[in-house]
């Protein structure tokens, strides 16, 4: 029996999702916005790709802010309020300024999100690329060790299926060493039927939403040399019209 020679041992966001910022500080070692970037293997990411996760890590810290913004001017009103009813003369209340939450609600609209989609695209990536080093490993806290009993059937891949209101966004990430894969679809249990083949780790499901909810389920399967190994890796979710987005996982 044809047997894998490495598996993964600690989880491959240790150092990613130590911190938010952490997810921003990896990225940017790989783009050149850090000092001594050239300790660092390039594994060949797009800039594009490096850009969007950036400026969504960018909209969350903003977010955040923007809470911690408007959480002060709620406490300022409360006091007003009390003010308003309790001060012993008739000067004129002030009313607290929101022009700086105003401005950072403008910045964030627009962003891209799937901060974590676009962190999981970029890893998978990165781990499938032959440029990476066992440093950049370390870095991120993955230790693959080797394990000559383990047989390839038991090989799996990791499927993610949202409905957005008005299609599916599918992303998957495959084991290290496997680029290519197939993903089927069948709906309310019938038939599979192929939606994509190849070396890409994402795929949009455009077909038609219906007026009344189905269950729609992918099926992703590794491929080698045209063949699939290991197991299938299925997510099963409802889609719609008649459901809200937060009703469609099974």
């Amino acid at each position: 029996m044809k047997t894998h020679t490495s598996y993964l041992t600690v989880s491959v966001k240790k150092y990613i999702h130590k911190t938010w910022d952490g997810i921003f500080d990896f990225f940017s070692q790989y783009s050149g916005d850090l000092i001594n970037v050239q300790t660092k293997t390039d594994p060949g990411l797009a800039d594009a790709d490096i850009a969007n996760i950036q400026e969504t890590t960018a909209a969350y810290g903003q977010l955040n802010q923007a809470i911690i913004e408007a959480e002060k001017i709620i406490t300022a009103l409360r006091a007003l309020r009390i003010q308003l009813l309790t001060q012993q003369t008739m000067d004129p209340l002030h009313v607290p300024i929101i022009q700086y939450l105003t401005n950072l609600l403008a910045s964030i609209e627009g962003k891209r999100g799937g901060l974590l989609w676009q962190e999981d695209r970029l890893t998978d990536r990165i781990f499938r690329s032959p440029r990476c080093t066992q440093e950049d490993f370390a870095m991120l806290g993955i230790v693959y060790k080797p394990n000559t009993s383990a047989p390839i059937d038991n090989l799996i891949g990791k499927l993610y299926a949202v409905f957005d209101g008005g299609k599916v966004p599918i992303h998957w990430t495959l084991p290290r060493g496997y680029h290519n894969a197939r993903l089927t679809a069948s709906t309310n249990h019938g038939d599979w039927v192929l939606l994509y083949e190849g070396s890409e780790s994402h795929f949009i499901d455009a077909r038609p939403i219906p007026a009344i909810s189905e269950i729609r389920s992918y099926k992703l399967e590794i491929m080698e040399t045209g063949k699939p190994i290991g197991k299938p890796a299925i997510d099963k979710i409802l889609v719609g019209q008649d459901i809200s987005v937060e009703e469609t996982k099974l």
